[in-house]
């Protein structure tokens, strides 16, 4: 598994970016993925603490730095963002792998062909459908839909 090293500028964007994107701590009654902190899942957490044979803490404690490695090891390289040149492209494949988890995301990027703007209409659709699908998570479509606009106008900026 790959291990941080703070070389990846690519990386390093990212992480800012999904920060601002996922927040702090919230346990919200419908959340499929229960208690999160900095878009991190309390399974999440407990899987990488035991990788690194350390006792189990509630994810309201996660740090900063656990969560950059989680990010890096779990997603950023697990999606291949990490060898995708395009930022654009290797962003939206991340926050699509860290808000989808990363068989879905690499699914969306492989149907979009790495077309960033099919991506996110790819991602806009499967929104849709789980909304379909468990009427439940109505309550986080607008936020996701929300997530996708501001992924689109930072896209702009880059």
């Amino acid at each position: 598994m790959a291990v941080y090293n703070n070389e990846d500028e690519n990386f390093e964007k990212a992480f800012k970016y999904i920060l601002k994107a996922e927040g702090g701590y919230i346990c919200h009654k419908n959340d499929r993925g229960g208690a999160t902190n900095l878009g991190i899942t309390q399974n999440t957490y407990n899987t990488f603490r035991q990788r690194k044979k350390l006792a189990p803490h509630s994810v309201s404690l996660l740090t900063k730095d656990e969560a950059k490695q989680i990010y890096y090891e779990n997603y950023w390289c697990l999606s291949g963002a990490d060898r995708i040149s395009d930022f654009a492209a290797a962003l939206v494949l991340f926050d699509s792998c860290v808000n989808h988890g990363v068989s879905a995301g690499k699914a969306l990027y492989k149907n979009s062909g790495g077309n960033v703007e099919l991506f996110l209409k790819l991602r806009r659709n499967k929104y849709e459908n789980i909304v379909k699908r468990c009427p439940s998570q109505k309550v986080f479509y607008k936020g996701w839909m929300n997530r996708i606009k501001r992924l689109e106008e930072y896209i702009k900026t880059i």
